[in-house]
């Protein structure tokens, strides 16, 4: 089978428990275990905006400090990882350039996370408004990985496949899923849902399968692009009919991952 079948992972939701906190920056409130597709599509014009920024270095800045400081010499490495219609990554640098929030806005919602999940992984993001033309809200995720997902990932390598990642994080981000014997150059960060589906379409070009694993509305065009697509529920978040119906099997245990790849060839 080796050489023959390429598995690709999402990673929050789907290799990872996920807890996430929002700060509506309107309300000035937290908005504690969201999810950010959620909030992404309540309207048109928004994208979350991934700044490439260890949250430690966040945490280290002053409350008072406005977000825009944060660009200074990190242009390029801003990112728009997903967005309800085309937002470009210019547009969200211009947004970021003039918009009021703070440092504290990213560091309130951190410091909820770092207070539930303290020594596992952990992200920060904002979440633009291209009609406002502002920061509608700072988001921070943190998550621990599912219980035997090493086992799982040891057991399809064990069958000769090939694991992708493809996630809507950053690299900074992603660097630890190294320890899992995934390599560095198999790790797609900040894939939006159109990215995902082309990894896929290109992988398909290269393997007799490819399986597709994730469990959000962001990874459908993925689910249905590939030979197999593979819908998880350990997370638990109520998928919709749609992202149901695109699914070839459904899983609620990342353990069952290697026996049902297994069935399938």
């Amino acid at each position: 089978m080796a050489g023959d079948l390429a598995v690709v992972l999402d990673v929050a939701g789907t290799m990872l428990r996920m807890y996430r906190v929002a700060k509506d920056l309107s309300r000035g409130c937290l908005i504690k275990g969201v999810v950010t597709w959620d909030l992404i599509m309540e309207k048109k014009g928004r994208a979350l905006v991934v700044p490439h920024i260890d949250p430690a270095e966040l945490a280290a800045l002053s409350p008072e400090t406005p977000i825009k400081v944060l660009l200074n010499g990190r242009e390029d490495s801003i990112e728009v990882s997903c967005s309800s219609t085309p937002v470009s990554r210019e547009e969200a640098v211009n947004i970021l350039r003039t918009s009021r929030a703070r440092v504290a806005d990213i560091q309130d919602v951190h410091r909820a996370v770092k207070a539930r999940c303290p020594d596992n992984y952990q992200t920060t993001g904002m979440i633009v408004d291209s009609d406002l033309f502002e920061v509608t809200y700072t988001i921070s995720t943190g998550g621990a990985p599912f219980p035997g997902l090493e086992e799982a990932i040891a057991g399809l390598h064990d069958m000769g496949a090939d694991i992708y990642v493809a996630s809507g994080d950053s690299m900074r981000s992603l660097s630890y899923l190294l320890e899992f014997g995934i390599k560095y150059d198999k790790i797609y960060p900040v894939a939006n849902p159109q990215k995902k589906r082309n990894i896929v379409i290109d992988l398909k070009k290269r393997y007799k399968s490819v399986v597709m694993v994730g469990d959000g509305l962001n990874d459908i065009y993925a689910l249905n692009a590939a030979d197999v697509g593979v819908l998880t529920v350990q997370q638990d978040t109520g998928p919709s009919t749609k992202l149901v119906e695109a699914a070839d099997r459904i899983i609620s245990d990342i353990r069952d991952l290697p026996a049902l790849i297994g069935e399938i060839e």
